[in-house]
């Protein structure tokens, strides 16, 4: 669940499971100008699903939005309860 399955530059759209680290994202993207805004002090460990959870913010977001304002989509899998 570690794995950037996609990156759409023409839609802006990156396709991501939830143990991508922050900084690995916007690296992936930056070759093509884009980055992640979403910038918590720890995004050299943090992930999206984390940052997702907390609605991590930094600097970036006082321009570009918090987490949850770069999120179109989401699936979620449940597990039966025991």
């Amino acid at each position: 669940m570690k794995a950037i399955l996609q990156i759409d530059l023409e839609n802006r759209l990156a396709d991501v499971e939830p143990g991508v680290v922050n900084l690995d994202l916007s690296r992936s993207a930056e070759n093509s100008g884009y980055h992640f805004a979403p910038d918590p002090s720890s995004q050299m460990v943090s992930t999206i699903g984390g940052n997702l959870a907390e609605n991590a913010g930094g600097p970036h977001c006082f321009k570009y939005g918090m987490t949850t304002n770069h999120v179109q989509a989401l699936e979620v899998v449940l597990r039966p309860a025991k």
